[in-house]
């Protein structure tokens, strides 16, 4: 397995898993919708997007998806790990865990404070997974959002 940057080339693969995490987390499929998102995402350099590629058949395993976000307190760029997916057909090879680890490496190489994540508090397989890597659960903060 090898971790890299996507790139416009790997859009229309990594569409289609992405669109399957939609559909994992509750959402309609939408594959054009989806892969108009990636293309302006990775186009625009709005987001780091890494991928999992199997090192034999050169298929998208998973991927994971951080946005760039700033700390105005400790006057420094955070990532906000929004996406992570793998393939159902790849899970339990620890992809996941592997793409974590280069987006914390990322993270160190672009001097962020720290990188941020939600999950479902149903969630458990991915909150053990997090909490092995060394994500901590904020006791300290409460999360709001206004639907529109």
């Amino acid at each position: 397995m090898q971790i890299i940057h996507c790139e416009d080339s790997h859009i229309p693969e990594v569409a289609l898993l992405f669109d399957e995490y939609r559909v994992f987390c509750g959402y309609k499929s939408d594959l054009e919708k989806t892969e108009k998102f990636l293309n302006n995402l990775v186009g625009s350099q709005l987001s780091t997007l890494f991928i999992a590629v199997d090192s034999k058949s050169r298929e998208v395993m998973g991927f994971v998806n951080l946005y760039p976000c700033f700390s105005s307190l400790a006057l420094t760029r955070l990532w906000i790990l929004n996406d992570l997916g793998v393939s159902s057909r790849f899970r339990g090879r620890g992809v996941s865990k592997k793409l974590i680890q280069a987006a914390m490496n990322f993270a160190e190489e672009t001097k962020a404070v720290r990188i941020e994540l939600k999950t479902e508090k149903r969630n458990v397989r991915a909150r053990q997974l997090y909490q092995s890597l060394g994500f901590e659960v904020d006791h300290d903060n409460v999360y709001y959002r206004v639907p529109f």
